[in-house]
């Protein structure tokens, strides 16, 4: 009973550090998907090449960080004529390079994290361009497009917070604001079950989980001080770690406090990279995009973000290293799980303030409009 207890204490102290990282992303998420629609960006995105590739890049990074909104908004797109290349683009964007995450990632391991994953969200994209290129067959994108049509009649996630007026019109306006709110407000409800469960998770292997397990498991790493692993090494963590995430079930969000939780237990650099980007190939997503477009072109995809993520988690630790900057402390969870009346007290009552704000505005939005 003691560990059980042990274990929702040190998921409960990471949430509880991340909380107003958390908070203050989805404020920024929300308002930033008010000024712009998926019909916009599937108008822009029909055509391959590198400028559409990056407005999905673009349109990816200021869009939701839950993995299966991501996967919603992805089919969209590609339903309303967005080339799969440039999909697949948004879609790695929209679970890798989204501000919260980043916010997190710095709160819990450090800032040299949120830059590698930046670093890995763009190099993902930049190889599954290639590989797109090299490895897409047109019969089988057809299909799954066809299929996606037939689901989305079937199923519609459509979640556009549009609103006329421009920009400043919306930000300076109680309407604006409203709609902000409601994006809030909607990309909770999609999330907390997913962040919750990867907090609680994460507290749980941490308490259970001998630290022999990791060692096997990621090698001889990270462990007792060994920083500088040779290539094999990294490669392997990087190999296994999507693997680890492909049964863990949890989307983006929720791999963070997990992530940190293995840099803590000795996994290398790119093995914690790699793992930060197999949100896209955990059970659920897979099977989520089964669903979408059809088990032959889940496959396809699965298996070509398995070999970009391993890929760019290996590019991003050599990248480091070569600049010095791989990050030589590994805190322990001690340090990462931590009640006290510090700048994370009064930061989480602000934002729980601002969030509270943003759940009265939504509601008083819902009561206006009966």
């Amino acid at each position: 009973m003691d560990q059980i207890i042990d274990a929702l204490v040190t998921g409960g102290g990471m949430l509880w550090k991340a909380l107003w990282g958390l908070i203050f992303g989805y404020v920024i998420s929300a308002g930033i998907q008010v000024l712009i629609t998926r019909d916009a960006m599937a108008r822009a995105l029909g055509e391959r090449g590198l400028k559409q590739a990056g407005l999905a890049t673009g349109f990816g990074f200021i869009s939701s960080s839950c993995s299966f909104a991501a996967l919603a908004a992805s089919r969209t797109i590609f339903v309303k004529g967005a080339h799969p290349a440039n999909a697949l683009a948004f879609l790695l964007a929209s679970t890798n390079l989204v501000i919260e995450l980043g916010i997190v990632l710095w709160v819990l391991v450090g800032w040299r994290f949120t830059l590698g994953n930046v670093l890995l969200g763009l190099l993902m994209v930049a190889y599954a361009y290639g590989l797109t290129r090299l490895w897409m067959p047109k019969g089988l994108t057809e299909a799954a497009r066809k299929h996606a049509e037939d689901a989305e009649k079937a199923e519609g996630m459509e979640m556009d917070n549009a609103m006329s007026g421009s920009w400043r019109d919306k930000l300076l306006s109680l309407e604006g604001w409203r709609h902000i709110a409601h994006a809030f407000v909607m990309e909770w409800k999609m999330v907390w079950k997913e962040i919750l469960f990867g907090f609680t998770v994460a507290g749980f292997i941490t308490v259970f989980v001998p630290q022999a397990f990791w060692n096997a498991l990621f090698l001889t790493s990270g462990a007792a001080g060994q920083d500088n692993p040779g290539f094999l090494v990294v490669l392997a963590n990087a190999a296994v770690a999507p693997v680890v995430a492909f049964f863990t079930f949890i989307g983006s969000m929720g791999n963070v406090p997990l992530a940190a939780m293995l840099w803590s237990k000795g996994a290398s650099f790119g093995g914690v990279m790699s793992f930060l980007g197999a949100d896209l190939v955990a059970a659920t997503v897979a099977w989520v995009h089964a669903k979408y477009y059809g088990w032959r072109y889940a496959l396809y995809v699965s298996a070509l973000l398995y070999i970009c993520m391993v890929a760019a988690g290996v590019s991003v630790h050599y990248l480091f290293a070569l600049i010095g900057q791989i990050p030589q402390d590994r805190p322990e969870v001690g340090q990462m799980v931590r009640f006290a009346i510090d700048h994370t007290f009064f930061l989480n009552l602000a934002f729980l303030a601002v969030a509270g704000a943003m759940i009265w505005l939504h509601l008083r939005g819902k009561a206006d409009q009966a």
